[in-house]
């Protein structure tokens, strides 16, 4: 069974398609942190890239376990370092290469070497990459293979219209393996639970609400129940904007109905489905 992993890009900018409150203040970190500790999340996302996310988990991050992530550079350490700095800690659980899948063979070397001085030094429990779709799992399953790292983390993206890595038997093999897998996009950055707004006049997102709404279901349930039900999810990680929203997510989280929706709702428009090309 997955577990619920707390996002915070919007800690350090006004991240998301749907986010209409822009960069979080402080009393609403300390009243998300709050419901997350009262509700049984103790594991956090975040990540160099976003904004000043890192500093200002700093006083909470004793709560939790934290995955980061870093650009692929040859300064794979330097940024590591960095990132314990900002959080003021010595250690930890994963970190993550954002941008893996611009990267040439030669460039995911050199950042999967300093992954594994990192996992060397203790520094990391977990290395791993965030990506997009099949060939960056493949891609990153065999430069680790070939560096002698353990690939231990993958985030990837999922939802009940993205459904490209449903079937994905290396997913399962890595899960069973023992690689966390964490889905982002669960909502589709919002998209899928927006009633207005980018993108929500789009004929999938359009087939999807009509599906929901014949189901007498909720989309925010919905979306969870289908993530959750995903064979090889070990996590799955969401971004709010306000204490309310993670109660809303915590509540949907415990009563939805784990399972795969219909995969006639799946949707081929990789400009809705992919943000890089929003």
């Amino acid at each position: 069974m997955s577990r619920l992993v707390l996002g915070t890009a919007q800690w350090g900018d006004a991240y998301g398609v749907t986010n209409a409150r822009g960069r979080l203040s402080d009393s609403d970190l300390r009243e998300m942190v709050d419901v997350a500790r009262a509700r049984g999340i103790n594991e956090v996302d975040t990540a160099r890239g976003y904004g000043d996310s890192e500093s200002r988990l700093r006083p909470f991050v004793s709560n939790f376990a934290v995955t980061t992530k870093i650009r692929g550079s040859n300064e794979a350490v330097s940024q590591i370092e960095r990132s314990l700095t900002e959080l003021g800690i010595s250690r930890l659980d994963s970190v993550l290469v954002h941008d893996w899948e611009s990267l040439d063979s030669s460039s995911r070397q050199v950042v999967v070497n300093g992954l594994g001085q990192a996992l060397d030094s203790g520094w990391v429990d977990r290395a791993g990459v965030s990506i997009y779709g099949h060939d960056g799992i493949e891609s990153a399953a065999e430069a680790f293979a070939a560096g002698d790292v353990e690939l231990g983390a993958l985030q990837v993206p999922a939802n009940p219209i993205d459904r490209r890595l449903d079937d994905s038997n290396l997913l399962m093999e890595l899960r069973a393996s023992g690689t966390h897998i964490t889905v982002r996009s669960a909502f589709l950055q919002g998209v899928l639970l927006a009633d207005s707004g980018r993108w929500t006049d789009h004929e999938d997102v359009r087939a999807f609400h009509r599906w929901v709404d014949d189901s007498r279901m909720a989309s925010l349930g919905a979306c969870l129940g289908h993530v959750r039900g995903l064979p090889w999810a070990t996590h799955v990680v969401v971004g709010v904007t306000s204490a309310q929203e993670l109660t809303d997510v915590c509540d949907a989280w415990d009563s939805c109905e784990v399972g795969l929706l219909p995969e006639s709702l799946a949707s081929s428009a990789l400009e809705l489905i992919d943000p890089r090309r929003w």
